[in-house]
């Protein structure tokens, strides 16, 4: 396993997937969802937590499996005085501009899930296969 702390900054999501690329090893084709999924799983976490506020920090943890990939990506919590939730997916709109990220790692993992206690930081993972056909 390999891990990476990345900053607060929407900037960051593209370094972290360069990491991801440089990191695993992995042909492009093969690795695509993983970075699609990381895209969507780090701006859910600057977008919902703690770790979007100046300061804040996004680790990044990615293991190459001989028969996938595994990816998991850990905020900081909740917001100052904000609820403490969890990962679930939205019964939204196809419409909607917002909202479809978990459904997207839904859709492209072989597996998805989160653990953490609510309140404080939440690690979300996926696992991918490694062949070129991808999701479920």
């Amino acid at each position: 396993m390999r891990s990476v702390l990345f900053g607060h900054e929407p900037e960051q999501v593209t370094r972290a997937r360069s990491w991801c690329r440089r990191t695993s090893g992995v042909p492009y084709d093969r690795l695509y969802p993983v970075l699609l999924a990381l895209s969507e799983l780090y701006t859910n976490a600057l977008t919902h937590t703690a770790s979007g506020l100046p300061g804040g920090r996004v680790r990044i943890d990615l293991t190459v499996l001989a028969d996938g990939i595994r990816l998991a990506v850990t905020d900081q919590g909740p917001r100052p005085g904000k609820p403490a939730t969890h990962p679930t997916l939205p019964e939204s709109d196809p419409l909607e501009e917002h909202g479809r990220g978990l459904v997207l790692v839904d859709r492209l993992s072989r597996d998805w899930g989160w653990h953490g206690v609510p309140g404080l930081p939440t690690t979300v993972w996926a696992l991918f296969d490694r062949s070129p056909s991808f999701g479920r």
